[in-house]
């Protein structure tokens, strides 16, 4: 009769043990599932219908228009609308790195003094959509600054600029410019 309970006992161990072992294995299986679908559905970018990447595009080239045509027209508040700085992201200028959109526009308002326009003229554009509320914005071209004495001084720049939609409009939350030497 031992011998049976003991027998009995041991089986139901070694039951135990491999069910323990089996169901270990499905949790792994389930979270390795969830963990593959996570990193694969929120990694890249979202699908939007072409139709809705095209309406993206054009609000976004307008608002960069806008911009344009602000900094040509020297438009301190023309530009500073076309920004949204609530999430601290910093900004880039020619290798400095500016904490607050309001911090780079020291410079810009004292750079611009003594300057009666600037022309830029874009040579490439590229607007890559990210998703509903997000795009990136490239841009290469040239510039050409009227200084009130005359001169003409001209230039290259590249730029890149993230854009979300926030309360409904598109905003630049950060950027990179660089004057490249031509």
């Amino acid at each position: 009769m031992d011998f049976y309970v003991f027998f009995v006992f041991a089986m139901f161990r070694q039951h135990r043990t491999k069910f323990k072992i089996m169901r270990q294995k499905i949790y792994s299986f389930i979270l390795t599932g969830i963990m593959t679908f996570g990193v694969y559905g929120f990694s890249y970018s979202q699908d939007l219908s072409s139709t809705l990447i095209k309406k993206i595009e054009n609000e976004i080239a307008l608002t960069f228009d806008k911009s344009i045509k602000a900094g040509e027209e020297l438009d301190v508040t023309g530009i500073s609308e076309c920004i949204n700085d609530s999430l601290k992201t910093g900004f880039i200028d020619n290798g400095f790195y500016f904490k607050s959109f309001e911090e780079l526009m020291v410079g810009f308002k004292s750079g611009i003094k003594g300057l009666e326009y600037q022309k830029m003229n874009i040579d490439t554009k590229k607007i890559t959509v990210l998703s509903e509320n997000n795009a990136l914005l490239t841009a290469h071209g040239s510039s050409s600054i009227k200084v009130v004495d005359g001169r003409i001084l001209t230039g290259v720049f590249a730029w890149t600029f993230v854009y979300s939609k926030i309360k409904g409009e598109w905003k630049v939350i950060h950027s990179h410019m660089s004057n490249p030497k031509s």
